[in-house]
């Protein structure tokens, strides 16, 4: 009787974030028994193929970077590409141990594991930030177009995901070498984000900074243990015939550019945009918080490749301070459904990131 007195004596507020905790939780449960349970035959197992595909290459010995008979295919034909264009694994070889060991189940076991796996990443990150949340910040962290579609894809950025929420919450306990392991390991896995510790450098964070730079050395070195030294070879002929350019998800400054038929602008703002953000970091000194937010963002725009979903690894960060209603805008990018966001050359996507983008270029140092 008590406890109920108490639950109807909290504020709207609180009350609004616990129905939102409840309803995010409820719709990724939701997500996981799904597609989960979705059957799918031959040929038709997307990312999950590709994968899967990849890490069994690893077992028998094969190149991880080529194209099987299961390796996804996308259809490229509205971006003026082929309509099955193998979507072959792109992801730096550090991965592969992982691919490698859920290779051995088979492919329908491999796609339920993944998912079950994807799910619980979001929902580990989503405790680590804490209980502060508010109810829409909740919802973008469980229950988004991003995070569905990681999920049911089967697209590991729910582990970026939580090494950003880990490497917030290390930083939170004072912990800077675990901290910097974390960054060092998403840097790894996407090297594009190597602007994040770049950017702390530069805001005066430097030991997480040089000891995630060293991090993430160290994970790309492993595979030359386990594999050798051609696996590096093969990933990087993978990525010279790389077409994702031309996906409009991918909301990357140069192939948005490169899209409109402008790849000399792309590459321009990306640069100038690069060093304007280095050059706001060196004067303004953001704290941790900010600086990561900036940095993750710059990995986002400038880099050759970013597709939009990676604005689950800004997340963490976006999500520390209590949102206004300026925020609550830029957080419309996790809402924008696919049709609309593949739209007018990917705008949708990349107008909130900007938003988001000023969010910490408005935060000042106290």
């Amino acid at each position: 009787m008590a406890s109920t007195i108490a639950e109807i004596s909290q504020p709207p507020a609180a009350l609004h974030s616990r129905l939102a905790r409840f309803c995010g939780w409820i719709v990724l449960l939701g997500i996981v028994f799904i597609f989960g349970l979705v059957p799918r035959g031959p040929g038709k197992y997307a990312v999950f193929g590709t994968y899967w595909e990849s890490g069994h290459a690893a077992i028998h010995g094969l190149n991880p970077y080529a194209t099987y008979p299961e390796t996804g295919r996308v259809d490229y034909s509205l971006y003026g590409g082929d309509t099955a264009t193998p979507d072959v694994n792109l992801n730096p070889p550090v991965l592969l141990p992982y691919f490698q060991f859920l290779a051995h189940l088979t492919i329908r076991r491999f796609i339920v594991l993944q998912i079950v796996i994807s799910a619980l990443w979001f929902a580990a990150g989503t405790l680590l930030i804490g209980p502060g949340l508010q109810g829409r910040q909740v919802i973008c962290l469980l229950a988004s177009v991003p995070v569905i579609g990681a999920i049911s894809s089967g697209q590991i950025y729910g582990l970026l995901f939580f090494l950003s929420a880990l490497a917030w919450y290390l930083h939170q306990k004072g912990w800077l070498v675990w901290c910097a392991a974390c960054i060092g390991l998403l840097v790894a896995i996407k090297p594009t984000f190597l602007l994040w510790p770049v950017i702390l450098f530069f805001a005066g964070h430097r030991k997480p900074a040089l000891l995630s730079v060293t991090a993430s050395a160290l994970f790309s070195a492993a595979p030359l243990l386990l594999y050798g030294p051609g696996v590096y070879r093969d990933w990087l002929a993978a990525l010279a015939h790389d077409p994702h350019w031309i996906d409009r998800q991918n909301v990357a400054l140069v192939p948005f550019f490169t899209r409109l038929g402008h790849t000399t602008i792309g590459v321009t703002a990306a640069a100038v945009i690069a060093a304007a953000l280095l050059a706001y970091a060196w004067k303004y000194r953001p704290d941790f918080d900010t600086a990561s937010g900036i940095g993750i963002a710059a990995g986002i725009l400038c880099a050759p490749l970013g597709w939009y979903a990676y604005v689950l690894i800004l997340a963490p960060f976006f999500v520390a301070r209590r949102w206004n209603w300026f925020d609550t805008l830029a957080a419309s990018i996790f809402f924008v459904p696919l049709s609309l966001g593949e739209s007018a050359n990917g705008i949708a996507y990349l107008l909130p990131l900007l938003l988001i983008l000023s969010h910490f270029l408005r935060i000042r140092p106290a």
